[in-house]
């Protein structure tokens, strides 16, 4: 058994090696060469930093990689870990964890984050047993029908001014990212917008992170929310920022089209609470865990 880096295969055998890998999960992973491909930059994943177990030259498993500066500590992040069915429950994966392990600290990275299905019992064990930390559960909901226009109906939609822009616009507030899941972080929301809700001193009071999607037509079939947040605001003035927010992400309200959540933290209560309230049903759970590599 060897180690290789990504950079030595083809974009053919990596996305072979990824299907393969990922035959039987519980969702269906599987991508051709294009998706696979575009994925790379997408999610800031490195062909270099990427690694491949091979028996005899043949890749059987793998863990991909990224890396990515966040509050001040290069972060490094599994972007995805399998091992071909055949080579299942032999100790494959103690082995490519830690040889990932080893490719951040050669990095220089202090911090590694990874999510995992939270049916996965196996995998998040053995990542349990490899250090990493179970720091919180994410959810991805949807909603296929509209929405009440009164659902979200709040005072703070007169009260705030509400900016719109692009994703890297969040990036100009220095606001701190904390334990935010990777695919979530506006480096990753490929054209996504955002707004940014505003008192009448200018002071910052909330912002959401959202992507929408357009069919051929131009005609709008999806939005998925990536971040809803409030900023230095009053507890009991958070819900009626957050429902300010999302009128502005969702709308129009009354328009039946997809609204889904990704990877949202469960910590983040209020949020929850008032998606639940408003009709979005839970499809999948994860688990967020992450590793301290200076510890």
């Amino acid at each position: 058994m060897e180690i290789k880096k990504f950079s030595d295969f083809s974009a053919a055998e990596l996305t072979e090696l990824w299907n393969e890998g990922f035959k039987g999960y519980a969702s269906d992973m599987r991508m051709n060469v294009d998706t696979f491909v575009r994925r790379i930059p997408e999610n800031h994943l490195s062909m270099e930093s990427s690694i491949a177990l091979c028996d005899n030259g043949k890749p059987i498993g793998f863990v991909m990689n990224g890396f990515r500066t966040v509050d001040g500590r290069l972060t490094a992040w599994n972007g995805g870990t399998g091992i071909i069915p055949e080579y299942r429950g032999k100790g494959h994966g103690k082995q490519l964890i830690g040889a990932a392990l080893d490719v951040y600290r050669e990095k220089g990275a202090e911090v590694a984050l990874l999510e995992a299905l939270s049916e996965n019992e196996p995998a998040i064990k053995l990542y349990s047993k490899m250090g990493y930390e179970h720091i919180d559960n994410l959810r991805y909901y949807e909603q296929k029908d509209g929405l009440n226009p009164g659902v979200y109906a709040t005072d703070a939609v007169h009260t705030y001014q509400f900016r719109f822009g692009l994703p890297q616009d969040l990036q100009r507030l220095n606001l701190h990212v904390g334990h935010m899941p990777w695919q979530t972080q506006w480096e990753n929301i490929v054209n996504g917008e955002s707004v940014i809700a505003v008192d009448d001193h200018g002071q910052v009071a909330g912002y959401a992170l959202y992507k929408r999607v357009f069919d051929a037509q131009g005609e709008h079939i999806s939005t998925s929310l990536y971040q809803c947040r409030t900023v230095n605001t009053a507890d009991e003035e958070v819900p009626e920022v957050l429902k300010a927010l999302l009128t502005q992400v969702y709308a129009p309200l009354d328009k039946k089209v997809l609204r889904r959540t990704v990877n949202l933290p469960l910590s983040e209560r209020q949020l929850v609470r008032i998606l639940e309230e408003s009709g979005f049903k839970p499809i999948v759970n994860q688990v967020h865990m992450k590793y301290l590599l200076n510890d």
